[in-house]
């Protein structure tokens, strides 16, 4: 009868032997996977904190560049539109001679002056585009209206 026992009993104790080591395999394997999941949320949260603080520092260059850009942009739109107050200036004076002078200083005037404020005028428009210019097309109409100033400018001075 003991041995029957032994025998009975033996199949159970390696049963609950089997199963305890399965229980401490899994509990193992769970402990495992939870400190991966640690690891990877971890990896995870500071891989977006970097990329956040490289977007914020990129927005903040684009930022400045922005602002850098709208303070060239307004200072040259600044300088120009008081070079153009000072041609206003001289056509209105040159308007003015026209009316008084006689003979040929008359005639020139009358055949110079109406090609000089249609150029003035096409150069007016041409200056206001500027404010919707972006920083890539800048260098172009910066060059362009530069050019059409120094046309105006040698035509009006011309003039008198």
């Amino acid at each position: 009868m003991k041995i029957t026992t032994t025998l009975s009993v033996l199949p159970i104790v390696l049963l609950i032997a089997c199963d305890k080591s399965g229980t401490d395999a899994q509990r193992e394997a769970d402990k495992a996977q939870a400190e991966a999941n640690t690891k990877t949320t971890s990896a995870q949260y500071e891989a977006d904190k970097k990329s956040a603080n490289a977007q914020a520092e990129a927005d903040k260059k684009i930022g400045e560049a922005q602002n850098s850009f709208d303070k060239t942009r307004e200072d040259y739109r600044h300088d120009m539109q008081s070079k153009l107050d000072d041609l206003d200036k001289k056509l209105a004076e040159l308007d003015a001679k026209a009316k008084k002078e006689t003979g040929s200083k008359k005639a020139k005037l009358d055949a110079n002056l109406p090609s000089a404020h249609t150029q003035r005028d096409a150069f007016v428009k041409d200056f206001s585009s500027m404010q919707y210019d972006t920083a890539t097309t800048w260098d172009a109409s910066k060059k362009r209206i530069d050019n059409e100033w120094d046309a105006l400018k040698k035509s009006v001075d011309k003039i008198d």
